[in-house]
This record gives C-alpha cells, structure tokens and sequence, in this order.
C-alpha cells in the first residue's frame, strides 16, 4: 500500500478550524465532526482499525485507530482540538490565513499544525507503515483521537471513566528535546475585590475596587516568591533557568466586574485578577491549594479589603515511576533522532506545563510524553508551525518503540 504524504496530510488536517473555546461558562466546539472524519477517512484509506467511540453524546468524536497485534496495551495519545486562531498572520512579510497553511524552509506553518495534528498524522503514518511492512509488535497499541484537551481534557476523561485501561500510555501531544517523565500541576481561578462604585469627581465616595486590588496583588509578591523557591526532584526542560523544575504563581488577567462599566470617569466597585499557579509533578494538589487559601486570608486581613477568591479548575500533576518504561522510551527517542538525522539527542526532563497524563496517573497507568513539537513554534500564538523533520522523527520513535 502507498505510504503517507506527512505533508499532504497534516495540511489537510490543519485546513479544518477544529477550534474549542469557552465563552459564558459553556464550551463551544467547531468542526469537530468534519476533522474527525477526515482523520477516519485517512486512517481506513491505508487499511488501519478504527473504532468511533460515543463520548458526552457524540459532542466529542473520538476514534481508536489500531492494528492487530499480541502482548502489553499502549495508548498513544493525541487530539484534535485547537485554540481559536484570528488572520492574519504576518509570515516573513507575508500575511497568511492561519487555517490556509504554508510550508517554507522545513516548516509546515498553521495553526494546530504542531499542537496537536502533526502528531496524530505521524501516529497514523508509523501503524501503516508498521503494518505494511509485516512488523512483529511488542506492544498492542491505540491510537486515540479525541477533542477538548485545550479546555480541560474532557474527551479523555471522559474515555476513562467509561472504564477504557491500557498498560502504558504516551503522551504524543508533548515537546520533541526531550523525553517527558512527569509535568507540573496547575491551579487556575479568580481574586475579585469589592468596593463602591461612583463618579470620579465624586471619589471621596467610593471605594476604589481598582486600586484596592492593586495594594492585594503587591502583597501577593510574597507568596509568589515562595512558590518560586519550591524545587522538584525532576529536572527542568532544556533552557530552563533553573535545573529543577520550580513552582510558579502569576497573575495573568485584570478586568473589571462583569457588572461594570469600563470608562474613565467612573470608580469601579468590581475588579477581578485571573491567576495560574503551577504544581511540581510530586506536589500534594490539596496542601498547594491550602497555602494558596492561607496566604489570601492574610493579605485580605491586613489591609481590610473586601475580596474573595475562587478556584475554577485544578489538575495535580504526574510522574512516571517505572523506569523500565523510561528507559524503552528514551532508547526509541535517541534511536529515532538518528533515523531522522536530527543532531544530539533528547534529554529527560518533566514538563513546565501539564497535560492529560494526569488522567492516566490517577488511574494507575504508567505515562510518558513525547512528541513533535520543539520549544519556540509559536503554538498558541500567531505563527505557529512544526518542523517536517520533527514528524518524521515522532514516526520513528512511534515505530521502534513498537516494534519486537
């Protein structure tokens, strides 16, 4: 059978706005049906298994595309789903839609292009080819595709709850410099401080909710300076400022109140300031969010503001024990960087950020990530764009870690 087009393929892929996003408390899902098919349609077309499976209704079309085989489970893990992208992009002085990709100098530009399509494409392209060529296994392994990772990991959750269990699990939405043995936790919410809203020319008689969050947030330098000095037992991914993997809290939203108007002669009486707090993989979720709590009831009574502060999402970090598993999956990195012609080799390392290994981690199930996205592609951000040779290389690494 003819072998994958890489290029052809993720293109195709990117072409279709699979955006997720969450606006008014509810999440709004695009296309996620037509990239779903065309992903099933790709798949079939080189003769591999692939099963729909019914997750939140069929709101998330999830697909487990396989080949047959003998021994231990594997899940390979990636999804579908992207963060909204606006055009256009300014490429080199060159203005390019981000879902009408653009591929220069070994790059294949888009969004969702590395985050997270270059890696289902390199997934499928490795179990046809591994099937093609006759291949004994090691492994069975599953290829699972699903949605709403950008908003929490919905799709797979939602797989594990209906009782889905694998041996092992790969994270192949993950950096290609290193092989990933745990990431960070993350705890996100809101601090809202109270006043009394009123004319500017009149502010003797308000109660400036604006800059009373000021004076909170100034305070909160001392809790972020220790979650600075927290250090993990893992290492830090290259070009790391520190070699240990670190804590973190920052604020990274001000707004007013939803209630408020935004104008210049008007004292709001409603400020809210997002955070992110971030947990080392071996970190206690529960003991972090307590610190947190503390430390705001602190500054709250010293300055006698009227604040609150909610968490809206928390997901505890991972880390992999079993280092037989660490070791096959860094010897099918550093052989897979040769295959690929890549220079040096990975490094072992946990993440900054988190992803959906911490779904496996609660369950039991030993996960490891690796992937195709290398630091600094923009993903997120305009001008995203993966390196063809990074998918290459992920297809190797998804064949020798396979293979008997």
């Amino acid at each position: 059978m003819q072998s994958i087009n890489i290029v052809e393929s993720l293109i195709s892929l990117v072409k279709i706005p699979s955006e997720v996003t969450r606006k008014d408390g509810k999440i709004v899902r695009m296309k996620y049906h037509e990239v779903a098919e065309t992903i099933k349609g790709l798949a079939e077309k080189h003769g591999l298994d692939v099963e729909s499976i019914d997750i939140l209704g069929g709101e998330i079309p999830t697909l487990f595309i396989s080949v047959p085989a003998q021994g231990p489970t594997v899940a390979l893990i990636t999804h579908y789903d992207v963060i909204p992208a606006r055009g256009p992009w300014v490429i080199n002085g060159e203005e390019m839609d981000p879902y009408q990709p653009v591929v220069r100098d070994g790059k294949i530009y888009g969004r969702g292009a590395a985050d997270d399509k270059s890696a289902i494409v390199a997934a499928i392209a490795a179990l046809t080819e591994l099937q093609d060529e006759g291949i004994a296994l090691r492994y069975q392994p599953t290829l699972i595709v699903t949605g709403d990772e950008e908003v929490g990991g919905t799709g797979i959750r939602e797989i594990l709850n209906q009782g889905y269990k694998w041996d092992r699990a790969i994270i192949l939405d993950a950096g290609s410099e290193y092989v990933s043995i745990g990431a960070s936790g993350v705890v996100h919410g809101w601090i809202k401080v109270k006043g009394k809203a009123g004319h500017a020319g009149h502010a003797h008689l308000t109660v400036n909710a604006a800059e009373k969050m000021v004076e909170l947030l100034y305070e909160f330098k001392q809790f972020k300076a220790k979650r600075q000095s927290k250090l993990s037992k893992f290492a830090s991914p290259p070009g790391s400022p520190l070699p240990k993997l670190w804590g973190r809290f920052n604020i990274t939203i001000l707004k007013l109140g939803p209630r408020e108007a935004e104008k210049h002669n008007r004292v709001p009486g409603e400020t809210w300031a997002g955070f992110d707090m971030r947990l080392l993989p071996e970190e206690d979720m529960e003991q972090a969010i307590n610190e947190l709590y503390s430390s705001f009831s602190a500054i709250v009574a010293k300055l006698g503001v009227n604040a609150e502060i909610e968490i809206e999402g928390a997901q505890r970090g991972w880390y992999t024990k079993n280092k037989e598993f660490i070791d096959e999956v860094y010897r099918a990195a550093k052989e897979a960087y040769v295959k690929a012609g890549l220079k040096g080799k990975p490094g072992i390392a946990a993440e900054l950020g988190g992803n959906d290994g911490t779904f496996f981690y609660q369950r039991g199930i030993d996960v490891i990530a690796f992937g195709s996205i290398r630091a600094g592609t923009n993903i997120h951000a305009q001008g995203e764009y993966v390196y063809i040779e990074d998918i290459e290389m992920l297809k190797h690494f998804i064949k020798i870690f396979l293979a008997k």
